[in-house]
């Protein structure tokens, strides 16, 4: 059994050494950068935190034989202590066991300190890691994910004055987490529903890689918020966008992809953009379907795989609500409680 401890700089060496023999890096979902699993002198300082109080991400290598086999990192999901998401799964050639080993060390090890949710995120033609992750380690399929990137980053005509947009505020976050949640099918919502923590800014963000810039788009003749999106980036040069409107606002695809082109546009004159689209959201084929007509290409496709643990209801605790089970392969009701 391979011994498995924290990430340190004098592995860097070693550790590109065996990437660069190996073909798997992409398997799992990866950050655009290279260095991305390079430790900063902050992290030591993470690595003994409480969960609630860790801002970075946290790495940990498998060595057999002297030699590193197996990386993994694992970070929470934005400011939800309780959801944790495997970033990067790293294996040398023949890995399988020691993939195995390290996501049962990192599941026990914050299990332990109070975690209740693991995900991570496969690209769906990586059929080892898939396996590894379902069959090896006890996740479950949940729903998927495309990332399509601009082909040729422009504006457009929009319909709707920029002054339906404006940044984001803390005081938005219920809304924006409401807003989020609603749009998720019933089946899936148990696993990938947010807190309105999630959508807080961070008071020390300069801290983290990845750097967020969020936004609303608010009727302001209802005062109603219709809209939240985020523009994501940890080079400066590649930019994600998610975007969740609601199904009255989801028309205004093309505004809210204008507006966040402005925005970067202001920072950066040549950049690329990528768009999320979350299939497990009521909105997802529709959203596809306007991507692959306005100069979007498909470049990548997840399945979001989950480990979770149920919170089990004590002897004396009624529970009172209907509930109803889908199944995952029909998305369509199996059977009532």
């Amino acid at each position: 059994m391979a011994k498995i401890r924290s990430l340190a700089l004098t592995d860097i060496p070693k550790l590109k050494k065996m990437i660069s023999l190996i073909s798997n890096l992409n398997g799992a979902d990866v950050a655009f950068g290279y260095k991305s699993y390079v430790p900063f002198p902050l992290n030591l300082i993470n690595r003994f935190l409480p969960l609630r109080f860790k801002f970075a991400q946290d790495s940990y290598v498998a060595i057999e034989d002297g030699k590193i086999c197996g990386l993994i990192t694992i970070k929470s999901q934005e400011r939800n202590p309780l959801n944790w998401r495997i970033t990067k799964l790293v294996l040398d050639e023949n890995g399988y066991d020691i993939g195995r080993q390290l996501v049962s060390f990192v599941i026990a090890r914050y299990g332990a300190m109070g975690a209740n949710t693991f995900t991570v995120k496969v690209d769906e033609n990586h059929e080892e890691l898939l396996e590894l992750f379902s069959k090896g380690c006890g996740f479950r399929v949940c729903a998927s994910e495309q990332l399509w990137k601009m082909e040729e980053v422009k504006l457009s005509s929009s319909s709707l004055d920029k002054g339906f947009f404006r940044p984001f505020k803390n005081s938005d976050a219920s809304v924006a987490a409401s807003i989020y949640n609603e749009l998720i099918f019933p089946h899936f919502r148990y696993s990938l529903a947010k807190m309105p923590q999630e959508f807080e800014n961070v008071l020390c963000s300069g801290l983290q890689k990845t750097s967020f810039f969020r936004y609303v788009l608010e009727d302001r003749s209802k005062h109603s918020i219709k809209g939240y999106f985020s523009i994501q980036t940890e080079d400066n040069e590649n930019f994600i966008l998610n975007v969740d409107l609601v199904s009255a606002f989801d028309n205004y695809l093309c505004d809210v992809i204008n507006f966040a082109i402005s925005q970067i546009l202001m920072r950066k004159k040549h950049f690329n953009l990528y768009f999320r689209n979350k299939k497990y959201q009521v909105s997802g084929t529709k959203t596809e379907k306007y991507l692959s007509d306005n100069g979007f290409k498909n470049v990548k496709n997840q399945i979001v795989l989950v480990k979770d643990y149920y919170k089990r209801i004590q002897e004396d605790e009624r529970y009172t609500k209907p509930a109803m089970a889908f199944s995952e392969i029909t998305r369509k009701p199996a059977f009532k409680i």
